[in-house]
């Protein structure tokens, strides 16, 4: 971590080339060492650089320089991320001219590390990705690793950073690395649970299993009741991909009979999944009621995750063939404020509908901008399943060379999901 690669992200975001940034400056081969660290610039450069990019002197002058008063927020900040809190909004409002143009790039890096961990936490991951590549993708282990506490959650972040982006092989080598890094039992259970989330993904069900039930007994152990849960759930689910629909139920109730009569997210996730067990059964009328409440749960702790239950309900609903119910459902859906995602996931829900109800020409529209939007986004296992359905239906409808089209789609969205389970790359 050096002040060369702060100097660089400064003119990428201006757009200079290094010839423009270094103009009545220095020499363009001069410049060019400073942004790779080979020459440390001299304090005039440094303020002519900062007038050029139009930052504080002190944003380049004291990349070395510790502030003990920002210290003290960024601890805080990190305590308030560890805890059920809605202040942290507040806080970082409240500081946002202290955390601009922070002086010190560790200090710095200890911030953007944090933002990104209060973005993933506030469910925008999207814009935690954005601030993972802008802010964070520069840095290295070997930058970083005489603070270990900063080292501990740049590892943690880039193990999500890699989950979210599908590179599930190497979120578990991010996961192994603070496991090789700390004791503690706080930070090995977070590297575990996440190591599960990953294997899950790989269809490494045993050790998935395994390793969330590591993590479930680190909390239990540190009396975190919370993530306890959290680790019931994923057991729960893990159990249902195994068919073990018995064995996924008891994670439930154990869930419940940690968490009582909490009014929570986890509790309304503990009812979710109750009713996937119970839908999964072909229980349909239990598993409308069980997803009601999980919904008017959802909704009392003002939960940002409501379409995933709205979705599971209308599933429900196509088996116990209430269109109507459907209809009303997917209306009050759509005066949500959705991400992009999730109203192609409405729309998707609406295109098996039209199926259902028979009306094919607006069916087969919708579900073709659906399979576009899951083939542009390589999201494979929805795309498997909705090319699967159009197939068959042109299939049936004797229009063979379409139904050979998205045949074709569903074997490719098959293809891409057996190489991200093995770790091969795409094209």
């Amino acid at each position: 971590m050096h002040i060369g690669s702060r100097i660089q992200k400064l003119r990428e975001e201006k757009g200079l080339s290094q010839k423009e940034a270094s103009f009545g400056v220095i020499s363009t081969s001069h410049y060019s060492n400073v942004e790779c660290g080979r020459f440390v610039p001299s304090e005039d450069v440094l303020h002519l650089l900062a007038d050029r990019f139009e930052v504080p002197v002190a944003y380049l002058l004291d990349s070395e320089k510790y502030d003990p008063v920002l210290q003290s927020l960024l601890e805080e900040y990190e305590e308030l991320l560890s805890q059920e809190t809605d202040h942290i909004s507040r806080f970082t409002t409240k500081h946002a001219a202290k955390f601009t143009y922070i002086p010190s790039l560790l200090q710095e890096s200890t911030f953007n590390v944090l933002k990104y961990i209060d973005l993933v936490r506030a469910g925008e991951i999207k814009q935690a990705q954005i601030h993972y590549t802008k802010e964070i993708i520069h840095l290295s282990k070997t930058d970083i690793e005489t603070n270990k506490p900063l080292l501990k959650n740049y590892l943690y972040i880039s193990g999500l950073y890699c989950y979210f982006n599908k590179n599930y092989r190497q979120s578990i080598s991010y996961s192994k690395a603070i496991l090789e890094l700390a004791r503690e039992e706080e930070t090995m259970a977070k590297a575990f649970y996440n190591m599960s989330l990953a294997l899950f993904q790989l269809y490494d069900y045993a050790d998935a299993l395994d390793y969330v039930n590591k993590a479930q007994q680190q909390y239990i152990n540190l009396h975190n009741w919370k993530a306890a849960c959290d680790c019931y759930n994923l057991a729960a689910t893990i159990f249902v991909e195994l068919n073990k629909m018995s064995e996924a139920n008891k994670q439930i109730q154990k869930g419940f009979s940690v968490l009582g009569d909490t009014v929570s997210e986890t509790s309304a996730k503990l009812y979710h999944n109750l009713a996937y067990i119970q839908f999964r059964e072909k229980n349909y009328y239990d598993a409308l009621k069980t997803i009601n409440q999980c919904i008017e749960l959802k909704q009392k702790v003002r939960s940002k995750n409501l379409i995933i239950s709205y979705t599971l309900k209308i599933s429900i609903l196509f088996h116990l063939e209430d269109f109507k119910a459907i209809q009303g459902n997917l209306q009050q859906l759509q005066q949500f404020n959705l991400q992009e995602r999730e109203s192609i996931q409405l729309r998707y829900m609406e295109s098996k509908m039209y199926f259902a109800v028979r009306e094919f020409p607006l069916y087969e529209r919708k579900m073709q901008g659906c399979i576009q939007y899951f083939r542009k986004n390589e999201e494979w296992k929805l795309l498997k399943e909705a090319a699967r359905h159009l197939s068959l239906y042109y299939a049936n409808h004797k229009k063979y060379k379409l139904a050979h089209q998205y045949q074709d789609l569903c074997i490719l969205s098959y293809q891409r999901l057996m190489m991200e389970v093995k770790g091969g790359e795409t094209e």
